[in-house]
């Protein structure tokens, strides 16, 4: 446990943009040039069907819609792509938000 005069000492680093949301405290996050444009994917997976949205790392272009299913596979087993829509250009995938279409209630609900 840190000592009250090592907590007073200590410095900290804030980066990001918060005209997008991002923002970084720390050493811990990436950088905000490792972090590339955002896209959507509506995803099925396990009879639901769901909108994702992603980010890219600025060192790949957007995928194809198997590639997203590939990458899905770990967290996401037997998801299927049905579609991507760019915002931007985009790179690899960071899953940033996941939401659920519900039928009854006819909008997007969190998991």
């Amino acid at each position: 446990m840190k000592s009250f005069q090592q907590f007073l000492s200590e410095s900290i680093t804030i980066s990001g943009n918060a005209s997008v949301g991002a923002i970084y405290v720390g050493g811990s996050h990436p950088s905000p040039e490792e972090v590339g444009e955002q896209y959507v994917a509506d995803v099925v997976w396990n009879g639901n069907f769901y909108r994702m949205k992603l980010e890219a790392k600025k060192s790949s272009k957007l995928p194809t819609n198997q590639q997203l299913a590939e990458q899905l596979q770990e967290k996401y087993p037997g998801a299927i792509v049905q579609h991507i829509y760019p915002v931007e250009p985009s790179r690899d995938v960071n899953i940033k938000d996941v939401q659920r279409y519900h039928p009854s209630k006819l909008s997007w609900v969190k998991d």
